[in-house]
């Protein structure tokens, strides 16, 4: 595991293409999405070997109903006895994994192909926790509903530790800070709104950002955040 900060790991163990993380915290640990269906062993794996039993993890976030970060919610849920949460809106997608359509209604028939395959079949999980915008969670986070690559997907800002964790609202693929992908982004105006308001309401709050995808950001990351929507927003103009 690689730390980010003190109390925030990446479990970088199942590789870059996609990031989950752990929160240590006074009470036990908290996972931050799952990675795909084909991570579940080597997460349980990483935790152990770092001395961590699994009933450590008390709760697993969900920033959003993507195979590749809920993957294996399902399956970590039994093992650990965690609660499960997510956005109200999200609900949906948790338990039925199938209503996830990329925005592209040509690429929607390779997507229900790709999810027979064993490491996309992405099991249901039904939340015990429902979160709404502006929740603070036991582990300190506030919740910001932040829709557009589906509607309830979620960032968790962390005040007190200046770290926001984005989900897929944004990403830092190749460490180019930009918004999430189209083809997988139904709503990409209320994906540009949603990365507005993490500058305007939070940009002043954190510094770290991690993500789904890229590397994490670990100086002046509210400021970038800020660039980045002023440069949307005028280009719209």
């Amino acid at each position: 595991m690689n730390q980010i900060i003190p109390g925030l790991w990446e479990i970088d163990e199942i590789g870059d293409m996609v990031h989950c993380y752990v929160w240590e915290g006074p009470t036990g640990l908290t996972l931050i999405d799952t990675g795909m269906p084909s991570h579940v062993h080597t997460v349980m794996d990483t935790l152990t070997a770092k001395g961590y039993a699994l009933h450590n993890v008390r709760r697993i976030i969900i920033t959003h109903g993507d195979a590749d970060h809920m993957g294996g919610a399902a399956k970590l849920k039994k093992a650990t006895g965690a609660v499960v949460g997510c956005h109200s809106v999200e609900k949906v997608l948790l338990e039925d994994p199938g209503k996830r359509r990329p925005a592209s209604l040509l690429f929607r028939p390779i997507f229900a192909l790709m999810r027979l395959a064993p490491q996309f079949n992405t099991l249901p999980v039904t939340p015990d926790e429902l979160y709404v915008d502006g929740q603070q969670t036991p582990e300190g986070f506030t919740v910001i509903h932040t829709p557009g690559h589906t509607p309830g997907h979620i960032s968790l800002l962390h005040r007190e530790k200046r770290v926001l964790i984005a989900g897929d609202a944004l990403n830092n693929r190749g460490g180019k800070l930009q918004l999430p992908p189209p083809l997988f982004t139904p709503d990409m105006k209320n994906a540009e709104r949603s990365v507005w308001k993490l500058a305007k309401k939070y940009g002043e709050d954190f510094d770290v950002i991690v993500f789904g995808h890229g590397p994490p950001i670990l100086q002046n990351g509210g400021r970038k955040v800020q660039s980045l929507v002023t440069q949307i927003f005028s280009s719209e103009v």
